[in-house]
């Protein structure tokens, strides 16, 4: 493949083969843009099963286990386990559209050649394959407040702050997703970072049960989980218990999204110019 590609909105760390992509330019737009288009052709059957989901997970877990368990941190475990849905779905879009989706288009559709062969470079088609995975897992996440909303079961008004955090988890977990994508050969080779990434991040992140709960000795697993500083800030904001530790969250997110973003766009770089 040709290297004769755009080089805007990216700078280089001298002597170093870095980049510090700027992730807001005209070309990533365009990627995904392009991505949203083949998207909403499909929205008969895109749209309906993240709310057909919500609706199954929340009356399973909730109304079903929820039957068994009186209150979760003062509050109901309907009420407790919807904030955590909310990330769940975020991180499970947001990692299968960044693997199969984002491998699909580069591997088999070559999508990726294609478009790098106009004046919108790598970096900016890696950036716009991440932000469309993040607004689509927003979306996604947004259908269990909506279902929660229908059933009034939302306490507080400070939800109406979960989707940009959803946003900006989404944006995470995408590059997340975009860096084992950059590392992997085969579909069956996801099969390792589902196993040992995507489900121990929804078990052990406070999704079905407070992580206070774990044995000291494996609390840390939730801990230094990515997803974990999330589904806490989103359901402080979901319950309404604002207090001055969710900033130490904001600045952990962000600090793990730009890590993650840079490390998906240089590995994924330097996979398209072999």
């Amino acid at each position: 493949m040709s290297t004769n590609y755009a080089e805007a909105g990216t700078v280089r760390a001298p002597g170093r083969g870095i980049v510090f992509p700027n992730p807001f330019t005209l070309g990533t737009y365009r990627v995904f843009q392009r991505n949203k288009d083949v998207f909403l052709k499909l929205w008969k059957t895109e749209l309906w099963p993240p709310v057909v989901e919500a609706l199954l997970s929340l009356f399973a877990f909730g109304f079903g286990l929820g039957v068994y368990i009186a209150q979760v941190n003062g509050q109901s475990y309907i009420q407790f386990i919807a904030a955590g849905l909310i990330f769940s779905s975020v991180l499970f879009t947001a990692s299968f559209e960044c693997m199969f989706g984002t491998f699909i288009r580069m591997q088999q559709e070559k999508v990726f050649d294609a478009i790098i062969a106009t004046p919108v470079s790598i970096e900016e088609v890696v950036s716009g394959e991440i932000f469309f995975a993040a607004v689509r897992a927003t979306f996604n996440g947004t259908c269990v407040i909506v279902v929660m909303a229908v059933l009034q079961l939302i306490p507080s008004w400070w939800v109406i702050l979960v989707p940009p955090v959803a946003l900006l988890a989404g944006f995470m977990l995408a590059s997340i997703a975009v860096v084992v994508t950059s590392l992997v050969s085969s579909f069956t080779s996801f099969n390792y970072y589902i196993t040992l990434g995507v489900i121990p991040m929804q078990l052990f992140s406070s999704v079905f049960f407070p992580a206070s709960q774990l044995p000291e000795n494996v609390r840390w697993v939730a801990f230094l989980s990515p997803l974990y500083p999330a589904v806490d800030l989103g359901r402080a904001l979901y319950t309404g218990n604002i207090h001055a530790g969710l900033l130490l969250n904001v600045v952990w997110i962000l600090g793990l999204t730009v890590f993650f973003y840079l490390l998906a766009v240089n590995l994924m770089r330097r996979r398209l110019i072999k």
